[in-house]
C-alpha cells in the first residue's frame, strides 16, 4: 500500500491541473480586432528552412488582418532558404529578406537572429514565429483582439502540434501532455510569481514599447530555452503575460521524423527543467516509474487498476485539450513515457559533455 500511495502522487497531481486546464485555460478565439490600423511586423528567423519558409510565408499573405510587414532573416543557412524566401517575396512587397550577421560571442543562434529582425521591425506589434508554423487566415487578427482584451504586453501561443511519422507521434505528444499536466496555464495570466510563467518562442506577440524597454531578446541573449526564460524574465519585472491554447488557428509542425525530434528536444530538455544535476535524473526517474510501474504491478495486486484509470483519464483530457488524436495517445503512453525519460537522461549527458547541436551548429 506504501509503494501504491507513492506512485500515486504525480499522476494525480497531474490529474488534476490537467483537469483544471481543461475548464479555465484560455483559448485563441477567432476573432476580427476593431481597430485594423496597427502596423503589425511579423519576425521570422529561419536557419535552414527550406522545406519550411515558402509554406509559412503563403499563409501570412493570406491573413484577413492586412496591415503587416514580414520580416524573414536568413539565419547564415547552408540550403536554399533564402533562394525560397525570396521567390516568396517577389510575389507580396510586405515581405522583406535579411542577411543574417555572423553569431557574435555570448549569444545564441535564435535570440541573435530575433534580435536583428527587431532592429528592422517599424510595427506597433511584434509578432515571432517559426518557419515551421502556420497561421490560419484569421490568426494575426485574433491575437491582437485576444491582447487588447487581456491587456498584456507579451502574447504567447501554444499551437497544435502536429505530427505524421511514426518517429513523431513517439516524441512530439510528450511536450504537450508535459505542459498541460505540469503548469495551470491560466495562472501564467492571473499569478504574479514567476513560478507561474511560460511563454512559447514559436508565437510570441509583443507590444511594441515591452520589447524594446524590457531588453527582448537581449535579455536572454545566452538562453538555450530562450522562450521559457524570457516568461519568467518578464514575470519578475512586472509585465502582463499570457500563453493561450490555439489550435484552431495556429498549427505547428515541430520536427519532422524520429532523429530530428530527438535532436530538437535532446537541445532544450535538460536546460528546460532548471535542476541540478542529481536532482534533474532523480525527478525524471520517479516520473517515469510512476507512470510505468502500474502496468507491471497490475499483475500483482488490482488495486493499480485505478491507478491506471487516473493515468488514462488524464491522457483523454490532454488529448481533448489540444485536439490530439486520443486513441493514439492512450496506446502509446508507455512509449511516451519511455522516450521522456530516455531524451531527459541524453540531455543532461550531452549538455554535460558540450555536445548539444541544432540546425548544425553547436549549441
Amino acid at each position: 500500500m506504501i509503494l501504491f500511495v507513492a506512485i500515486s502522487i504525480l499522476p494525480l497531481i497531474n490529474l488534476m491541473i490537467s483537469v483544471y486546464n481543461l475548464f479555465t485555460a484560455p483559448r485563441l478565439a477567432a476573432g476580427a480586432p476593431e481597430d485594423q490600423d496597427p502596423l503589425v511586423s511579423i519576425l521570422i528567423p529561419a536557419r535552414n528552412e527550406e522545406d519550411n519558409i515558402g509554406d509559412c510565408l503563403k499563409l501570412l499573405m493570406m491573413q484577413s488582418y492586412s496591415n503587416i510587414e514580414i520580416f524573414v532573416l536568413d539565419d547564415n543557412s547552408n540550403d536554399s532558404t533564402f533562394e525560397s524566401a525570396m521567390k516568396a517575396a517577389e510575389e507580396d512587397k510586405r515581405i522583406n529578406i535579411i542577411k543574417g550577421k555572423e553569431l557574435p560571442d555570448n549569444w545564441l543562434g535564435k535570440t541573435w537572429a530575433c534580435k536583428q529582425l527587431s532592429e528592422n521591425a517599424s510595427g506597433e506589434y511584434l509578432l515571432f514565429i517559426d518557419a515551421d508554423v502556420r497561421l490560419m487566415e484569421n490568426a494575426v487578427g485574433s491575437t491582437l483582439t485576444a491582447m487588447d482584451k487581456y491587456n498584456t504586453d507579451m502574447l504567447s501561443v501554444f499551437p497544435k502540434q502536429i505530427t505524421k511519422t511514426f518517429g513523431e507521434k513517439l516524441i512530439v505528444p510528450v511536450l504537450y501532455w508535459f505542459f498541460i499536466s505540469f503548469l495551470p496555464v491560466r495562472k501564467v495570466y492571473t499569478s504574479k510569481r514567476d513560478r507561474y510563467s511560460a511563454a512559447n518562442g514559436q508565437f510570441m506577440l509583443w507590444k511594441r514599447d515591452a520589447y524594446f524597454n524590457s531588453g527582448g531578446h537581449e535579455s536572454v541573449r545566452d538562453k538555450i530555452v530562450e522562450d521559457l526564460e524570457l516568461g519568467k524574465f518578464l514575470k519578475t519585472k512586472g509585465y502582463k503575460t499570457i500563453i493561450l491554447i490555439g489550435y484552431k488557428l495556429v498549427e505547428c509542425r515541430m520536427y519532422k521524423g524520429f532523429k530530428e525530434a530527438i535532436a530538437g528536444f535532446n537541445k532544450n530538455a535538460y536546460a528546460a527543467s532548471e535542476l541540478p544535476g542529481w536532482q534533474h535524473i532523480s525527478y525524471i526517474t520517479i516520473l517515469t516509474l510512476s507512470y510505468l510501474l502500474p502496468l507491471i504491478l497490475v499483475f500483482q495486486k488490482s488495486i493499480y487498476l485505478y491507478l491506471i484509470a487516473v493515468i488514462l483519464i488524464q491522457r483523454v483530457i490532454v488529448s481533448l485539450i489540444g485536439n490530439q488524436n486520443i486513441l493514439m495517445n492512450v496506446i502509446l503512453y508507455p512509449a511516451h513515457m519511455i522516450m521522456f525519460f530516455y531524451i531527459g537522461m541524453k540531455s543532461y549527458i550531452s549538455f554535460r559533455r558540450g555536445e548539444l547541436y541544432w540546425k548544425e551548429r553547436k549549441v
